[in-house]
């Protein structure tokens, strides 16, 4: 939600990230295209990345993506031949999605996936990088369930929709939690308040 000068709600994005990191999910806020470039280095070098996929990204994401990539061996899924899809994206370090919503309260994103290779890209990799418009932060579930239903309602092809929480958990018998089991160890969240 935006205020009257069509800032973001302060209260909206620290609801927001303190949710995403209550779920061991780290949280950036870049205000423009530089500060967005060198986030998405900066997360891609500490994670010591050999090789990096991306998937389901705009137009304006993909190009700083691609610049963001120079020097680091990476594949855009959709350029893929379904041969060769899931090869490559289980044998990338990094994968890099646009998420559609934001549910601030609940340090959840939506996922909107009309691809399965898209869907792949934020579940195999041991790091997920979540791409995020500000414009797409609700203030909850039940405002991103709402979009989705309209979303549903409004088209004849049926997409994946996944919600996130997080990097892949589980517990065991003795309920100790482990992260990483069955998908990324981490997941970082880039909030894009500018586009």
């Amino acid at each position: 939600m935006r205020d009257a000068s069509g800032q973001l709600s302060v209260n909206q994005n620290e609801t927001f990230f303190t949710a995403l990191r209550s779920f061991h999910t780290e949280p950036h806020l870049v205000s423009d295209a530089k500060e967005t470039v060198d986030a998405l280095r900066q997360v891609i070098s500490a994670a010591d990345a050999r090789s990096v996929v991306a998937a389901g990204l705009p137009a304006p994401a993909k190009l700083l993506v691609e610049s963001a990539l120079k020097g680091v061996k990476h594949t855009f899924v959709e350029d893929l031949k379904p041969a060769e899809t899931i090869e490559t994206i289980s044998k990338a370090d990094v994968g890099v999605t646009w998420v559609q919503y934001g549910a601030a309260k609940n340090g959840a994103l939506v996922e909107i996936a009309y691809d399965d290779a898209v869907k792949l890209a934020s579940c195999l990799p041991r790091l997920h990088i979540a791409l995020l418009s500000s414009n797409s932060l609700l203030p909850d579930l039940d405002a991103a369930i709402a979009k989705i239903g309209d979303l549903l309602r409004a088209e004849g092809r049926k997409p994946v929709i996944s919600i996130i929480s997080g990097p892949s958990k589980t517990a065991d018998i003795e309920l100790r939690l482990i992260y990483g089991v069955h998908g990324p160890h981490a997941l970082h969240v880039l909030m894009l308040d500018w586009i």
